[in-house]
């Protein structure tokens, strides 16, 4: 599968990071989540799920070939 373009991302979830250290969750782990979601179906992770954290807000992205394949189309 080639790279993703920049317009082929979505939003998968987006939490502020303190948000997140309250409740023990870090941006590591979220992403980690989506890169298994990936793996479980048959895609190269690192190609389809992006993390991104920025102003205090972390951001994971998905190829909208994986939200796609979430979805059931």
């Amino acid at each position: 599968m080639p790279a993703v373009r920049d317009d082929e991302w979505t939003v998968a979830e987006t939490y502020p990071v303190e948000e997140m250290e309250i409740n023990g969750v870090t941006p590591k782990w979220l992403e980690g989540k989506w890169l298994n979601v990936a793996e479980d179906m048959a895609l190269i992770p690192e190609n389809n799920v992006r993390l991104i954290v920025e102003n205090g807000i972390c951001r994971v992205e998905v190829s909208t070939y994986l939200m796609e394949c979430m979805r059931g189309f």
